[in-house]
C-alpha cells in the first residue's frame, strides 16, 4: 500500500509542476506600446468622455506584463473624486495572456477580465460585452 500512495504522489506532483510550467499563450502582434485612440459605445457613437482625447499609452510586454499609462490612473482617481497624489506602490502588478489569438486576459492578484481583440492595421481593436469597442494604435 505504501508504494501505491508513494507512486500517486509522484504522479501527482509531476502533473503539478507540469500544468505550472506551462507557457502561458501570448499572442506576440500585442507586445508593445499602444496609444488610446478612442471608445464606441453599444450603437457605435464615439465616446466623448473625460479620456477622449488623452492618448493614453498601454504596454504588452513579452513576458506577459501590462503596463498602464500613470496618467489615466491619476485622471481616473480625479474622476472618482480623489483628489490625493497617486501613490505608485498602491498599483498592482498586471499580467496578461491571450486564449486562441482572440481573447485577452489581464490578471492581478484580485482577480482578471477577459476581453475580444482584433486587429485591423496598426489598429488594435477591443469589444467589451456592454457593446463598447475601444481602438488603440500601435506606437512606432
Amino acid at each position: 500500500m505504501g508504494k501505491k500512495l508513494l507512486y500517486f504522489h509522484v504522479i501527482f506532483l509531476t502533473m503539478a509542476i507540469l500544468a505550472f510550467s506551462q507557457k502561458a499563450e501570448r499572442d506576440p502582434r500585442l507586445v508593445g506600446k499602444w496609444t488610446m485612440l478612442y471608445s464606441k459605445d453599444a450603437n457605435g457613437e464615439i465616446e466623448k468622455d473625460e479620456f477622449y482625447g488623452k492618448r493614453y499609452v498601454e504596454t504588452y510586454t513579452k513576458n506577459g506584463r501590462f503596463i498602464l499609462d500613470p496618467q489615466f490612473l491619476k485622471d481616473d482617481l480625479k474622476r472618482n473624486g480623489i483628489s490625493e497624489p497617486l501613490d505608485y506602490s498602491l498599483i498592482p502588478t498586471f499580467y496578461w495572456k491571450t486564449v486562441n489569438n482572440e481573447t485577452l486576459e489581464v490578471i492581478t492578484n484580485e482577480g482578471s477580465r477577459q476581453n475580444r481583440y482584433g486587429f485591423s492595421g496598426d489598429t488594435l481593436i477591443f469589444g467589451y460585452s456592454n457593446g463598447v469597442t475601444r481602438y488603440l494604435l500601435r506606437m512606432k
